[in-house]
């Protein structure tokens, strides 16, 4: 690539809104997905190609043969290891403006502030409550906006908490 990536987004946008400092914003976001299954890959994907400068994907999971439909870009020689791993660097291939930090963790009440203390925003993709309790705890006790993402099946569910301006998860 022979442009820097603020070059490339404002040759890129199709969205006039955004404009040049929308776009500087989005180069400087540090964002925190943890569970980069189907959901938070997908999420990573976008944000990276939206031009967020920073991502951070937790997941303490491998890549299963039964994920394979799921996660956009991996293949059957990515079996058998960690997905947050897997994932970064196959956004990556296609985002190299993106600085990605693959963390192969469980995230737990321990580690929350250190895994997800630089974060503007903390997304979603997890499939268990307990973790997801964590994040909201996180979000309220820090202000970080924390946006909740679930797929079962044919549902999709999304939301979007930000206290003190919104009510949290434990609250909805």
């Amino acid at each position: 690539m022979n442009v820097s990536p603020s070059e490339y987004f404002q040759r890129q946008t199709t969205v006039p809104e955004i404009g040049t400092a929308g776009l500087e914003k989005l180069r400087k976001a540090k964002v925190t997905v943890v569970g980069v299954g189907g959901v938070g890959a997908t999420i990573a994907d976008f944000l990276a190609r939206s031009g967020v400068g920073f991502l951070r994907l937790i997941d303490q999971d491998i890549v299963e043969p039964s994920n394979l439909h799921r996660l956009v870009g991996v293949g059957r020689e990515s079996l058998y290891r960690p997905k947050s791993e897997v994932v970064a660097s196959t956004i990556s291939k296609t985002n190299p403006w993106t600085r990605i930090e693959p963390v192969v963790e469980t995230l737990r009440p321990s580690n929350v502030v250190e895994l997800l203390g630089e974060a503007d925003l903390i997304m979603d993709g997890l499939d268990n409550f307990r973790t997801r309790y964590y994040l909201n705890r996180h979000s309220l006790e820090k202000h970080v906006p924390y946006i909740f993402t679930s797929a079962i099946a044919t549902q999709g569910h999304i939301s979007v908490f930000a206290p003190p301006e919104t009510p949290c998860l434990a609250c909805a």
